[in-house]
């Protein structure tokens, strides 16, 4: 007989609970992605099983940012008010691989 070890289900993290509210936000046409620092608290505490510290929210959504998981821009900087916005890439320059002619 073998012994089968138990595997906790998987918790959450911060990054994936702000993922999710962004997907979310980016999808909520009646508001055009907008949102509030608090309502980007709420929604991770009460999806991040133990809880999480305020001001991670925050400083996790920015990271995200930095690592272009995710974008937005702020609409209200005093009431903390953003929009979810896609992601933009850049258009890459066209190179002439084939050629010595660089511009």
């Amino acid at each position: 007989m073998t012994e089968q070890t138990y595997t906790p289900p998987a918790v959450p993290t911060t990054k994936d609970a702000i993922l999710a509210f962004i997907k979310q936000r980016l999808a909520d046409t009646e508001n055009n992605g907008a949102f509030t620092a608090d309502q980007l608290r709420f929604y991770v505490q009460n999806n991040v099983t133990g809880g999480v510290s305020p001001s991670s929210s925050d400083r996790v959504l920015r990271q995200l940012r930095q690592e272009n998981k995710l974008n937005y821009i702020v609409l209200n900087r005093g009431k903390s008010l953003y929009r979810a916005v896609p992601i933009t890439v850049p258009d890459n320059p066209k190179w002439n691989c084939g050629s010595t002619n660089y511009i």
